[in-house]
């Protein structure tokens, strides 16, 4: 009796382990099927849409520059935090000085008007977990042809998980999960592709 009992806790405990691991997973496919239903209320309880919109607005005005590391901080550094502060007193000097002097140059383009929201529409987050990337707010379901790719586990903790989709055209977009309770895992990032990580064509061998 009691081996039958050492049996089934066995069972019991490798199902729920296998769940834990499985949840992000599910989570992902619980967004893209909220978002193709058009479930609003799913989709605030599966986003933490403040997150999400911080990481893709900051990523959208990066462009294909990257995103730079955070400035020093005052309290830890503060020479270094001194230092980028008089770097950007001296960088604004000198565009305006050189404004001044040379005033028929070649000005920097305007960066162009980024709508973030339009990335977080039902139908463009479906595009997201597509792996549409940076086109998905022209994202549409109708033009998508094959079987929706399937996400793959490239980091797993405790408590944060990513899972990426990869689009042979755009790269690979990373949707970074946080457990919030047992098995719930909330979405709080989208890393969309950057240059170095899109795919490149492979050479004929020979």
């Amino acid at each position: 009796m009691s081996r039958i009992f050492g049996l089934i806790l066995l069972l019991v405990i490798v199902a729920a382990a296998g769940l834990f691991y499985t949840a992000p997973i599910i989570s992902f496919y619980d967004v893209r099927s909220a978002c193709k239903s058009q479930d609003i209320e799913s989709l605030a309880k599966l986003i933490d849409f403040d997150s999400v919109r911080a990481s893709l607005k900051t990523q959208l005005l990066a462009g294909d520059e990257g995103i730079a590391a955070p400035a020093p901080s005052a309290l830890n550094d503060p020479v270094g935090a001194t230092g980028n502060a008089v770097k950007g007193v001296a960088d604004s000097i000198g565009k305006a000085f050189n404004e001044l002097v040379n005033p028929n140059a070649p000005k920097t383009p305007p960066k162009p008007v980024i709508d973030v929201n339009s990335y977080l529409t039902p139908k463009a987050l479906l595009g997201l977990t597509y792996g549409a990337a940076k086109d998905a707010n022209r994202f549409e379901l109708s033009q998508y042809e094959g079987k929706p790719p399937s996400p793959k586990t490239a980091f797993f903790s405790l408590e944060r998980a990513r899972l990426t989709i990869t689009d042979e055209l755009r790269g690979t977009t990373t949707f970074t999960f946080e457990r919030h309770g047992l098995t719930h895992w909330q979405l709080v990032h989208i890393g969309l592709p950057t240059p170095d990580m899109e795919p490149k064509p492979e050479t004929p061998a020979g």
